[in-house]
């Protein structure tokens, strides 16, 4: 029994220590009307979907320089940068496009999930919660939340978000945590088992009082 409690805490270190995956950044909206700043803008996400961040970035750079109001360009650099790992630049980015658009629910949760690659999960829930202020239900943000709450090891807050958010949450924990989906199920099966003897043992120790 004792063995069995040691395997099944160390698989709980193993699930927790592994949820480090990364946010996920939706695409942005609808770009505004075509000029020259939009031409760069169309071109960056071309090379966006090829996944050739630095030509994408560079693109939305040359639209922020005709277009310095340009709060979709500076979402989407933001997110190039994001896909490059140069974190701080996406977050500079997406503070500019919450400057400009207090309003646009995703420019928060995109922070977020920079903050949150950057080992910054208590920072990136307080995006997710901004987010979710503007946008009650946004399924990108409540997946977001949910993954980190999961790095903080708040399970149960981790699990009803994946819940609310429409996502199967022993899947989700499973994906976020890069081990496979009946190694999540097996474990909780093996706790709720461990839990049903501990009881049991416990009521035989009253019984025979």
């Amino acid at each position: 029994m004792k063995r069995l409690l040691l395997t099944l805490v160390a698989f709980a270190v193993v699930l927790l220590s592994a949820c480090g995956s990364r946010a996920s950044v939706p695409p942005d909206g609808p770009t505004s009307t075509p000029n020259t700043a939009e031409a760069y803008l169309t071109s960056g996400d071309s090379y966006s979907d090829a996944q050739d961040y630095d030509q994408t970035s560079a693109d939305y750079g040359q639209a922020i320089l005709l277009k310095p109001d340009y709060a979709e360009a500076y979402n989407n650099r933001g997110s190039a940068y994001y896909w490059k790992n140069e974190y701080a630049s996406a977050i500079a980015d997406y503070d500019r496009d919450i400057d400009l658009r207090p309003g646009y629910a995703y420019a928060p949760n995109n922070r977020g999930a920079a903050y949150m690659a950057n080992d910054h999960s208590d920072q990136a829930i307080g995006d997710f919660d901004r987010a979710l202020a503007l946008n009650p239900g946004l399924p990108q943000a409540l997946t977001n939340r949910g993954n980190a709450y999961l790095r903080l090891g708040r399970v149960n807050l981790a699990l009803a978000d994946f819940r609310q958010g429409g996502t199967n949450p022993l899947r989700t924990v499973a994906l976020v945590c890069g081990v496979p989906y009946v190694v999540v199920v097996l474990g909780l099966v093996a706790l709720s088992i461990v839990r049903r003897r501990l009881l049991a043992r416990r009521r035989r120790a009253i019984e025979s009082e």
